[in-house]
């Protein structure tokens, strides 16, 4: 049985039950010259090499001296090897000293959502673990994530100064009108500034969309022309109308996503026809005319600075 199943057998995020009697975490955590005792007490055997190339903190513990002899019987004792005892309970433990195990970067460990993600950078941060809490939040803008949770994601990586992944965040949350998005806690550790500076590059982007009426001639409109509605005086979405819906529609929303919006592509068809051919032919013509918008739509927003210090 591997580490994480066992630990998930006696533990999980939500609900760590205290145990009395210490027990081992098992493979690959079975072998070193240290233990640390997580907060639901489980033993995990570590490399003080390893854990002093990955944390300064533990780096300086191990160069404090140390007592001249261990009593086996004491609680600091196990085995013979020192035991440290830490908070963090033995989910969050397995998955920390993963990142610091010299495998780590072929073998990743499972963070399985952004609950977990905290914790573990909690710990890291504690533990002054630089490269561990970098590399977890290269991880944060994977689409299980963001596609989730993506001001959650923003305001991780904004906490954590990581400037690539809050720009994927904040262009990712564009797809939103900027007064959706609700509430979430990390917003509480970062500050009222970068929050402004994400709602005013928001706004900036959505007031740079009407850069796109300059290509109208280099994108026009696919043809909705229908002989029954033409014939029967049916009326017609005009170019103007659609040019001028795309821009409202970026404007509030600045991202292609908002065009393939289902809602917004009936609305447009319900305007460019009412018979059963409009109905048929211009959900794909517009679906792949806003696809063809997404190369100029981007390029704006590539020009557009979030303005956030990261410094």
């Amino acid at each position: 049985m591997d580490t994480c199943t066992t630990l998930y057998k006696y533990t999980s995020i939500e609900d760590v039950e205290s145990r009395r009697i210490p027990v081992d975490a098992g493979a690959p955590f079975d072998r070193g010259d240290i233990i640390l005792r997580s907060a639901d007490n489980v033993d995990f055997h570590f490399h003080k090499l390893l854990l002093s190339l990955a944390s300064s903190f533990f780096s300086n513990m191990f160069s404090l001296p140390q007592p001249d002899s261990l009593d086996d019987a004491a609680d600091r004792t196990k085995d013979g090897l020192p035991i440290i005892p830490v908070t963090e309970n033995s989910v969050i433990l397995q998955k920390l000293l993963s990142f610091c195990s010299p495998v780590y970067d072929t073998d990743v460990p499972a963070l399985e959502n952004l609950d977990i993600v905290m914790s573990v950078l909690d710990a890291a941060d504690k533990y002054d673990m630089k490269r561990v809490g970098i590399f977890i939040v290269r991880m944060i803008t994977a689409p299980r994530f963001l596609e989730k949770e993506p001001m959650r994601v923003f305001a991780i990586a904004c906490r954590y100064r990581s400037e690539a992944e809050t720009l994927v965040a904040a262009r990712y949350m564009l797809r939103f009108a900027v007064w959706e998005p609700a509430y979430v806690s990390e917003l509480d550790f970062i500050s009222g500034s970068d929050f402004q500076r994400l709602v005013k590059y928001h706004t900036n982007c959505g007031q740079a969309m009407t850069q796109l009426t300059r290509l109208w001639s280099t994108y026009p409109l696919p043809s909705l022309d229908c002989k029954f509605c033409r014939k029967k005086g049916v009326s017609r979405l005009s170019l103007k109308e659609y040019q001028d819906s795309v821009i409202e529609a970026l404007r509030i929303r600045p991202s292609v996503e908002s065009l393939l919006n289902p809602e917004w592509i009936d609305s447009m068809v319900r305007r460019a026809g009412s018979c059963i051919g409009c109905r048929e032919r211009a959900p794909r013509a517009l679906a792949e005319y806003a696809k063809e918008l997404a190369f100029p739509v981007m390029a704006i927003i590539l020009e557009i600075p979030l303005d956030i210090d990261f410094r």
